[in-house]
């Protein structure tokens, strides 16, 4: 194989809808009319479009052809490389007369890509200047929510933790109106909703175009011998951040999925079809056969992560749980991308990555060396973690036809079951009598006051775990971007002496060859960054650094990307010493009784929301012209109950794009809320994936959860069948934090357990509630529990013990 050519077709199959953004952005300012020159006028251009009539349509293909040659003349490894036809690759995808292998691949990959879509057709002048996408999470149905149509939309914004780039907004909001006759002969134009910007949204669009190309070429003017696997990995974090919020489509009935989404997705599917057909002895036989078996679906689940974070005592714990929780999300994401590495396939393979869980899309044929892969890594894990921490993976096959309308529902569910059989088979290729023989090298006498592990070497007052987290810890609080590197020792000594890095700053692991840098004072080093260059790594920019401009921060000259991390502000939680707050200085500085809190919190049902949540209503058909447009006709409904019958749309873009979502809520916003004065002595130990878990003085834990509870009913449209539960907890400063914890955890399971114990209730897995002091409330009755606070509060208060003693009697 051609590693290459590989390259360059996901390239082009990342990049092939990119005229997208170009198109809806005209007419052109003088910005972007200096970077391209408008592409439809271009015959060369226009013959990438297929030919209609006396016409030519798609005209975003020429676009897309306009911003690769553009692309080309930014970077030397596309000047330089012999393989120019990426470029038709990528922008003539919607030809039928394909002249090459790759073309063909990418064609396919778009239209695998791209079978969610519900047909439209509309007839519309500048539809789609008007259009703006539409939810998932609004469409999300279990049982309760009866919509048929939609009425949130997003904003056309670049992606950000700001809730005005990330939430859904009401039509009113976003002066929109229902389109009149969205399709010739449609009985019922009100119930599919289809909204339009009573404006033209070319200046967002020229907003989004103008600041995607200044970052481009902010890299392209202090690198542009980057190189292209590098490159890629830099678009594919560019095109998040400024194509989640652009629909891929408009003329469809419901544009729910982003830009970003379809591309990402048709890389990853161009990827592993392409390597899959190299194995055969014609790479084009059989190619758009929809039976056979050419992908696998991989989840990878990291369990025993909550049992190694939160296995801590007291003493200095506070500072050592946050590190332990990086580190083991840390491990996570090295392992993921150590896989990758192994199988020889890029990055777009990785379909989702976080919560300690991940999802692949491969070829079919690498299924055995996953399985190697993920033994070497177990292997690691046993001695790193003392077999706490294990890597499960679950594998299911996956062919043309599961793309279709909501057949990927049922890989996502295979993939789950296969996963759970794994775990029930923990570290069995390693069972032999040395694996099951006790550790004897340790002093019987001593134990670690953190953790209680009996491996504290001599002369040590704690083992060399907890010594190294807690260090990790506090290095956090100060650190501004990680360094991964796969580099030998002494090319990483060279780099922690320029940046006059504290050895304690750098982390290893041999085993997966990365060593790990925490880089602070980036404004100090910020020349010496920018001169890195051809390093075999990635250069992680944390927290406020993920909005910037690419012109305002130190690009290197390898891939890089963002990341939002709960951010400990260094200036806060401080005691008069200097030293930051423990578990005990948290309990101090609570209002009324002293005892730090312990909140956790998750996301209900959110296995079945991607096994059967996808749902949507059944249309009839009806006849236009003569002719029977299925879909197109009312709502069906069951004739017996009356209820919307519905049928399953579970795309794989549908299934990323809401794990995506799901994952900016809780790892980029969440955080967010806590820089609020109100929560000031709270802290985020861990928030990514659909959970979190939060520690603080916990006075203020109650109004913080039911503040993310709130934030999340508007980031879901307020969609009755997504809802989050939560349970806290009081413990004493000294309280082992494991314990807490643990019975952290129980509150959260008897909250979601709350509404099963209601015999009556038709809705078995309605969840939804909060648990606090032991007792388990609705959501609904939070503002009656308030009021009951402030009544016992003012009872006080006046001094009035008579009714106090009344209600302990």
């Amino acid at each position: 194989m051609n590693k290459n050519r590989l390259k360059y077709l996901v390239l082009s199959a990342l990049l092939h809808d990119i005229g997208k953004l170009l198109e809806r952005a005209e007419p052109f300012e003088e910005s972007l009319k200096e970077r391209f020159n408008q592409p439809h006028k271009d015959p060369e251009y226009l013959s990438r479009c297929p030919v209609k009539g006396d016409g030519v349509t798609h005209i975003h293909c020429a676009y897309t052809a306009s911003f690769c040659d553009w692309l080309e003349g930014k970077f030397d490894v596309l000047r330089s490389s012999e393989i120019k036809e990426w470029k038709i690759w990528a922008s003539a995808h919607h030809l039928d007369s394909e002249t090459s292998f790759e073309a063909k691949v990418v064609r396919i990959s778009d239209r695998l890509s791209s079978r969610e879509r519900e047909p439209g057709e509309y007839y519309s002048k500048d539809i789609h200047k008007r259009t703006l996408l539409e939810p998932v999470l609004e469409r999300v149905f279990l049982c309760q929510n009866t919509k048929t149509a939609t009425c949130y939309r997003y904003d056309l914004k670049k992606l950000t933790v700001e809730k005005e780039s990330s939430f859904p907004k009401t039509p009113g909001d976003l002066n929109l109106i229902v389109m009149e006759e969205p399709e010739r002969g449609i009985k019922s134009p009100g119930e599919w909703n289809h909204l339009l910007s009573r404006e033209l949204l070319t200046q967002k669009y020229h907003a989004l175009a103008d600041g995607f190309t200044k970052d481009i070429d902010a890299i392209a003017d202090k690198h542009p011998d980057i190189p292209l696997e590098d490159l890629i990995s830099i678009l594919h974090m560019l095109l998040e951040k400024y194509t989640s919020m652009v629909p891929s489509a408009t003329n469809v009935r419901y544009p729910d999925i982003g830009l970003f989404d379809h591309l990402r997705t048709t890389s990853a599917i161009a990827q592993a079809l392409y390597l899959y057909q190299l194995t055969r002895d014609a790479p084009s036989r059989g190619i758009e056969t929809d039976h056979d078996h050419k992908w696998i679906l991989v989840c990878g689940d990291f369990s025993g992560i909550q049992r190694f974070i939160y296995n801590l005592t007291n003493k200095g714990a506070a500072k050592g749980l946050r590190g332990r929780s990086f580190y083991v999300q840390h491990i996570c994401d090295i392992c993921a991308q150590h896989i990758i590495s192994k199988l020889g396939v890029l990055e777009v393979a990785l379909l989702y990555n976080s919560g300690g869980k991940f999802y692949m899309l491969l070829p079919y044929h690498l299924k055995s060396r996953v399985s190697d892969v993920r033994k070497s890594i177990n292997e690691w894990l046993i001695k790193e973690f003392n077999g706490d921490v294990f890597l499960g993976i679950g594998l299911t096959p996956v062919n043309g036809n599961m793309f279709h309308q909501g057949e990927m529902h049922t890989a996502w569910r295979l993939v789950a079951e296969d996963l759970e059989l794994d775990r029930t088979r923990k570290f069995n290729e390693f069972f032999s009598r040395d694996f099951f023989e006790p550790d004897t090298d340790f002093d019987p006498t001593k134990s670690c006051p953190v953790c209680g592990s009996r491996r504290v070497k001599e002369r040590q007052e704690k083992c060399s775990t907890c010594t190294q987290l807690e260090n990790l810890g506090s290095l956090l609080r100060y650190t501004e971007a990680i360094l991964n590197l796969r580099e030998p020792s002494d090319k990483i000594n060279e780099i922690k002496n320029s940046l006059g890095l504290d050895p304690k700053r750098i982390f290893s692991f041999p085993e997966l060859n990365v060593h790990t840098l925490l880089i602070d004072r980036i404004k100090e080093n910020r020349e010496f960054i920018s001169r890195l260059s051809h390093l075999n790594g990635n250069l992680v920019f944390l927290n406020q650094y993920a909005d910037m401009p690419l012109s305002k921060l130190p690009i290197p000259g390898f891939r890089f990307s963002t990341m939002y991390l709960g951010k400990w502000d260094p200036k806060k939680q401080i005691n008069s010493d200097g030293k930051q707050w423990d578990f005990d200085d948290y309990a101090q500085n609570s209002d009324g009784i002293k005892r730090l809190g312990v909140l956790r919190m998750d996301v209900d049902n959110l296995g079945l929301v991607f096994i059967k949540g996808l749902n949507f209503p059944r249309r009839s058909p009806i006849l236009v012209n003569g002719k029977e447009r299925p879909g197109w006709g009312e709502v069906e409904k069951n004739p017996e109950t009356g209820n919307i019958i519905r049928r399953p749309m579970a795309s794989i873009s549908r299934m990323a794009t809401l794990s995506r979502q799901l994952n900016h809520f809780f790892s980029g916003y969440v955080p967010s809320i806590m820089e609020k004065e109100e929560f000031d002595k709270c802290q985020v130990i861990y928030a990514g994936g659909d959970d979190l878990f939060v520690i603080g003085s916990w006075h203020q834990l109650p109004g913080l959860a039911k503040t993310i509870h709130e934030e999340f009913r508007e980031f879901s449209c307020h969609n009755p069948d997504l809802s989050i539960s939560g349970g806290l907890t009081l413990q004493r400063g000294k309280y082992p934090i494991y314990r807490g914890a643990r019975i952290a955890g129980d509150a959260e399971e008897k909250a979601k357990s709350l509404r099963r114990e209601w015999k009556k209730s038709s809705y078995d897995q309605e969840k939804n509630a909060f648990c606090f002091l032991g007792i388990p409330i609705l959501w609904e009755d939070f503002p009656i529990a308030e009021e009951i606070r402030k009544m016992l509060e003012y009872e006080i208060s006046s001094k009035n013990r008579g009714f106090l003693s009344y209600l302990l009697n």
